[in-house]
């Protein structure tokens, strides 16, 4: 299973997806993979309650709280970031559909396991929590770029207008 180190997100407004690209300027070997809206909408409606089962500071907040500090927390992440945008026009290399991804806790450390059209993983990754932060905030960015309905903010605590089915 191929273990991706760096991540590259470009937004696709004709796919109307977004290429994950993982490894793309590290020197590993690289895998595409197509979010699809569908995926990505369920990964960001689901990234307030895993933040809050997650994170120790989050948990122990007051209730009417809990998103307020996850987004600080979220912002947080963004400044500490090591991004770099890419010198080059990004295209896909036989890119697969990712299909499921897996996100599970342990030691304060996220694994995410990329699942394309099958039982096995495809690639995983081990992130930490600030790193796990950028990955959504770039996911969240890719759909606001694609206008697919997201709130402004990822933990943003009005109700949101995207269904998902």
């Amino acid at each position: 299973m191929l273990n991706i180190a760096a991540f590259t997100f470009t937004y696709d407004h004709v796919e109307d997806r977004i290429l994950l690209i993982g490894n793309f300027s590290n020197g590993q070997q690289r895998i595409d993979l197509w979010l699809t809206r569908k995926l990505v909408l369920r990964l960001l409606n689901a990234a307030p309650e895993l933040v809050s089962l997650t994170s120790g500071v989050v948990s122990e907040a007051a209730v009417n709280h809990k998103l307020q500090i996850a987004q600080f927390h979220h912002d947080q992440a963004q400044h500490q970031a090591s991004v770099q945008a890419e010198q080059q026009h990004v295209i896909a290399q036989s890119g697969s559909l990712l299909t499921r991804l897996d996100i599970s806790h342990q030691s304060g450390r996220y694994r995410l396991m990329f699942f394309a059209n099958t039982d096995q993983a495809v690639a995983m990754s081990i992130l930490s929590y600030e790193e796990l932060h950028q990955i959504l905030h770039l996911m969240h960015k890719g759909a606001q770029e694609l206008d697919w309905g997201v709130a402004s903010h990822l933990f943003d605590h009005s109700p949101s207008s995207t269904t998902v089915q």
